[in-house]
């Protein structure tokens, strides 16, 4: 039985361990064992030290080769606290991973390369390809990763023995990331040996209080930080709706703001409107969003495309004359450039003059026409990095063969990168290969391959 039989795996032949009694001999297990199906000799019943067991691949293979649907209830519950366990180690090892592939840089896929001090440019869009993640999340995973097997190795070995799930995890380094190594120490001391009994919501109350305690001046630097990063973020849902998310604003302004779309809807419903409270909130929500009053109103927009009139001399910075911006007037000449730079969106006019005079005038060759941008959009609905989901109309048509070297403004010479991948392809080792079937293939910094299919986005 399990009990008097406690195995662990060495790649070694087996032997008994000595400093053992004979009722707690601990027998190895050889890789060969492993290869061969080895599997406990009772699959109906768990170990008694079960929880005592390290994690590691002698626990997982109990757990795998038990029959779970022998088992009672009893220890159902243990088995599902052990894959809980098994599952927030294997989560510590993708982080350690994420940092060696940061820290190694690009070479010779072949040979190993030694380990840099610092992480490689790019290297979250590397680990986006290989995990099918969208950038931002790996750039959070990245930097999760960094803290974790840095500053917060603590919170690493708690995650790596499975005491803590990876919820947890996230949220210590979300609370102490941007603490110094000893002020982030003296609030683990204080929390982590109880983190394993607490909720998430309970951990996360006793940290922000802790950091407060602690730390005052770093909780204000913080929230500072988080209302710097403040956004707005639209989402699909599985449902075919969506959702709406406001992050890290002005937590009095939020309360303001909420208590003002609950007295509305309570309003409503006073006057007898037959939407629950929940859906009233969001309805109402979104009206004022979306620029719309009490009575489903919608106020004055503006839209439509800029039109801006600048001549070559100017765009090349071979002189300084004003542009003309449609419906604003003349503009300086730097503005005029910023506005061709940024605006991707626009129909630019040029003009070549003489002393002042036009002599001619066109629409810039570097510049897709419309009909050109309309082919490219419906042909590439999205960013054709691995993962990325930017739509092509926000994204620049780039080049393939640079403009710089005789590249064509040419349907078969463009494709949509959003300004992050735009960027990526011209400074860093990423390569971008079109094939005949239009698809497109991206070869990484560390020699591995992408393809990327056309189609809408997922």
């Amino acid at each position: 039985m399990f009990d008097s039989q406690i195995r662990e795996i060495e790649l070694s032949e087996p032997e008994v361990l000595s400093g053992e009694s004979e009722d707690q001999q601990a027998y190895l297990v050889t890789v060969d064992e492993l290869a061969a199906g080895w599997i406990p000799e009772d699959q109906h019943h768990l170990p008694g030290n079960l929880e005592e067991i390290p994690v590691g691949p002698y626990l997982a293979l109990i757990v795998s080769s038990v029959d779970r649907t022998k088992l009672n209830g009893y220890d159902l519950v243990r088995v599902m606290r052990i894959e809980a366990r098994l599952a927030a180690s294997h989560e510590a090892g993708k982080f350690a991973a994420m940092v060696e592939v940061a820290m190694t840089p690009p070479g010779d896929a072949t040979a190993p390369v030694e380990r840099s001090f610092e992480e490689f440019d790019y290297a979250a869009d590397e680990i986006a390809a290989a995990l099918t993640l969208t950038r931002r999340a790996a750039e959070t995973q990245l930097d999760e990763a960094i803290s974790l097997t840095g500053r917060l190795g603590r919170v690493w070995q708690r995650l790596a023995k499975g005491e803590i799930d990876l919820a947890k995890t996230k949220d210590l380094v979300n609370a102490l990331g941007h603490l110094d190594r000893e002020t982030a120490d003296t609030v683990l001391n204080r929390c982590l040996d109880d983190a394993p009994d607490l909720t998430r919501g309970q951990l996360r109350a006793r940290v922000a209080r802790l950091v407060m305690e602690i730390d005052p001046d770093g909780a204000k630097c913080a929230m500072e930080q988080g209302l710097h990063d403040r956004r707005i973020t639209a989402q699909a849902n599985p449902d075919h709706t969506a959702t709406l998310t406001i992050s890290s604003v002005n937590p009095v302004a939020t309360a303001s703001a909420y208590r003002h779309v609950d007295r509305l809807a309570h309003w409503y419903k006073d006057q007898g409107d037959p939407r629950t409270l929940d859906q009233l909130h969001a309805d109402i929500a979104m009206d004022l969003i979306a620029g719309k009053c009490g009575c489903g109103n919608t106020t004055t927009r503006s839209g439509g495309r800029a039109q801006i009139t600048v001549d070559l001399q100017t765009l090349a910075r071979l002189a300084n004359h004003p542009g003309e911006l449609d419906g604003f007037g003349p503009v300086i000449a730097e503005i005029a450039r910023k506005t061709v730079r940024e605006n991707q969106d626009g129909e630019w006019i040029f003009q070549v003059t003489d002393n002042g005079k036009a002599v001619a005038t066109g629409t810039l060759a570097r510049r897709p026409t419309r009909a050109q941008r309309r082919y490219l959009h419906a042909l590439y609905p999205t960013c054709v990095f691995p993962g990325c989901r930017m739509p092509a109309h926000q994204c620049d048509l780039d080049h393939r063969e640079p403009h710089a070297r005789g590249g064509r403004t040419r349907n078969d010479n463009l494709e949509p990168l959003c300004r992050h991948h735009h960027m990526l392809r011209h400074h860093s080792p990423w390569l971008l290969t079109r094939n005949p079937d239009d698809t497109h293939t991206w070869t990484s910094p560390h020699g591995h391959t992408y393809l990327v299919k056309r189609g809408p986005p997922d």
